[in-house]
This record gives structure tokens, C-alpha cells and sequence, in this order.
């Protein structure tokens, strides 16, 4: 009955409209009975199905109206009985208790209702939600599949590039080789033919001392020859643990400190640092030998200065002038080559320690070399 919810509760008021009526001639028309008073119950269960809250009160005081009229009415002609007054006034409580029972239904329908109205809204923004959710979901995956494409693009031009990087390296390392070889021929060649030539001149001549000037510039160039192939290998492999009793022993037995007493302090402390890390002691060894002109000791200690550790090194030579402190790191500096302590720092930088010298001249060399927090161990 009726296509929307208005049409339909038109046709009910109608209806009970109709049914009210005919209930009324009914019970004009008819002895009272039972099945005549269930009808009276009929169109306030109907008024369920109205949108008013007051509908099923209406609709029961009217019958109980049309009841009161259909008595008077016929009382004019038959008598009422005794037994018809509680006979009535029963079945208008009765009318009285369906009307609330129908307010009641009535009230639980709508909230029924709503509720129905509130979980299909419900629902319906659940899945409008659930078609977002999977529409991002979608932009999303994507935004990052061709993220992906991107950087497996560029993670393909980058190798591409470590590769011809690490081929003109190698090419330029073989180069380098055999460069360095060729020279180091040559020069020990040379070193050869100075030697001869001075057995075939005078001592103390001017030849023979120009000879001797020429023998120690080609050993300076065996050394700065030699220095590159060091500078080369410089971080060319990954670092390690490295124990510093063993580096001290194996650098004085390379150094030739014969009569040189040593006192070693380190106990079994390990330093993280590049392969060719040996050589910074190597270094400082030599130079005590080759430049501290008294040294009898070298001393070897360590320290905690905060979370980092200080290895010191100390001797008892001359020392090293305040003037030429500055520039003891630079490149060149020394009286040789100058490239020993230089690269003793480019060493220690490639693990972040770091070397300062702060002895006192005339009294000998400190050289402290500092180990951050994480790059040692005991």
C-alpha cells in the first residue's frame, strides 16, 4: 500500500477512518458480543503505522466516544441491562490499556526505526570510508611503485658509476704501480752508479762532495717515491681492532732502537684504526732516533680524558722547538721529506682520532694522540 512512508500512513488514517465507521454501524446494528468489542481493539493497534505519538489515545477516545453514543442510542429503545454497564466499563479500560500498549509499540517501532536509519547511515559512511580507504590505499601503492621505479633506477645508475668508478681506479692504482716501480729502478740504479763514481774520485774532493749531496737527494726521492704508495693504500682497507703492545714491539724491532730503553704501559688496550696504523709509531720511534740526537728512553702511556682515551707518547731527547710546532703536521716540513708526521695524522683522521704534540723543548717529545668514545677497548 502506497510507494513512500506518507503515502502509506495517508492510507491508514483513511482506512481507520473506514473502520471506525463501520465498527460504529456494527455495533449499532448488532447484539454485543465478544467479536464485536475485538473490533473496537483493531484500529488502535492500527494507528502503530502513524507518524503522531498521540494517534492510538485519539483513536481509542473516539471509539470509547462512538461506544458511549452507540449505548445512549440504543438505551432510547432497549433498556440497558445491569450486566451491560461493567460489561462497558471493562472493555473501555481495556480500550484505554491497548491504546498505551499500541503507544508503546509504536515508540519501539520508531526507535527501531532509527536505529535501522542510523546503522544503514552507518554502514553506508563505513563503506564510503572503506572506498576511500582503498582509493589511498591504491594512490598510495602507486605513488610508491613508481618511488621504487625511481630509485631502482637510481640505485642501477649508481652502481653503474661505482663500477667505472672503481675501474679507472684500479687502472690509475695499476698506473701508479707500475710508475712507482719503474722509478724505484731507476733510482736504485742510480744510487748504483753514485756509489761507483765515488770509489773513482778523491775523498774529500769537491766531486766526491757533490757526489754525496747527489746520493742523499736521490734517497730523498726513494722516500717521496715511497710515500705515495703509502698514500695510496690509505684507507684502501676497511679498519680493525689492532693490539697496541703488539704495534709498539713490532715498531721498535723496524726502527733499529737497539740501546734505547722502552717502557710500554698499554696493558692489553685495542685501538680501531686503518691497517697501516703501525706506521704512526713507526714514525714517531724513527724521528726520536733520527732527529732527538740524546734519547736513551721512549715511554709509552694511555689515559681517560672524559669518554675519549689519550695515548701518550714522551721522550727524553731534545725536544722540539716552539717555533716549528705550528707547522709540525704540514706537508713537507721536516728536515728529510717532511711527510712522516703528515701522514701519520691522514692516518689517524680515517677513525676521527687526532695527534698534538705538547712536550717541552729542551726536555724531550709528547705526542698525544686522542681515541674517541666506541673506538677502543680493553
Amino acid at each position: 500500500m502506497g510507494k513512500t512512508l506518507q503515502e502509506q500512513q495517508e492510507l491508514v488514517a483513511v482506512a481507520l477512518v473506514c473502520l471506525t465507521a463501520a465498527i460504529f454501524a456494527t455495533d449499532l446494528f448488532t447484539p454485543y458480543g465478544f467479536m464485536i468489542w475485538i473490533l473496537y481493539f483493531i484500529p488502535v493497534l492500527m494507528t502503530v503505522w502513524l507518524p503522531y505519538r498521540t494517534a492510538p489515545f485519539i483513536t481509542a477516545s473516539l471509539l470509547i466516544l462512538a461506544i458511549f453514543f452507540v449505548g445512549l442510542i440504543r438505551s432510547l429503545s432497549h433498556p440497558l441491562s445491569v450486566s451491560d454497564l461493567p460489561n462497558r466499563a471493562v472493555f473501555i479500560v481495556m480500550l484505554a490499556i491497548i491504546s498505551f500498549l499500541a503507544w508503546e509499540i509504536r515508540n519501539a517501532y520508531d526507535d527501531l526505526g532509527r536505529e535501522i536509519t542510523e546503522r544503514t547511515q552507518a554502514q553506508k559512511e563505513l563503506s564510503d570510508l572503506a572506498k576511500t580507504l582503498e582509493q589511498r590505499v591504491q594512490e598510495r601503492t602507486t605513488e610508491l611503485s613508481a618511488v621504487n621505479v625511481v630509485l631502482s633506477r637510481d640505485i642501477e645508475e649508481r652502481r653503474k658509476s661505482e663500477e667505472a668508478l672503481f675501474a679507472a681506479h684500479h687502472k690509475l692504482s695499476l698506473l701508479s704501480e707500475i710508475t712507482r716501480h719503474d722509478i724505484l729502478n731507476q733510482i736504485f740504479a742510480l744510487g748504483t752508479y753514485l756509489t761507483l763514481s765515488r770509489k773513482a774520485v778523491p775523498q774529500s774532493s769537491d766531486l766526491d762532495r757533490y757526489l754525496d749531496r747527489m746520493q742523499g737527494i736521490t734517497q730523498t726521492i726513494e722516500k717521496q717515491i715511497t710515500f705515495t704508495r703509502d698514500y695510496e693504500n690509505l684507507g684502501k682497507k676497511a679498519p680493525g681492532w689492532q693490539r697496541l703492545e703488539s704495534l709498539i714491539r713490532n715498531a721498535v724491532t723496524e726502527a733499529n732502537a737497539t740501546g734505547i730503553h722502552i717502557d710500554s704501559a698499554v696493558g692489553s688496550l685495542e685501538v680501531y684504526a686503518d691497517p697501516m696504523f703501525p706506521k704512526v709509531f713507526y714514525t714517531l720511534i724513527d724521528n726520536a732516533l733520527q732527529h732527538g740526537e740524546k734519547v736513551t728512553g721512549i715511554k709509552f702511556s694511555f689515559r681517560q680524558s672524559g669518554k675519549d682515551l689519550v695515548i701518550t707518547y714522551e721522550d727524553n731527547g731534545i725536544g722540539i722547538p716552539a717555533d716549528d710546532k705550528p707547522k709540525l703536521f704540514k706537508k713537507g716540513f721536516g728536515k728529510h721529506t717532511g711527510l712522516g708526521l703528515f701522514l701519520s695524522r691522514e692516518i689517524l683522521s680515517i677513525t676521527w682520532m687526532t695527534i698534538t704534540e705538547n712536550g717541552e723543548p729542551g726536555k724531550g717529545t709528547r705526542f698525544e694522540i686522542t681515541v674517541p668514545e666506541g673506538m677502543f677497548r680493553f
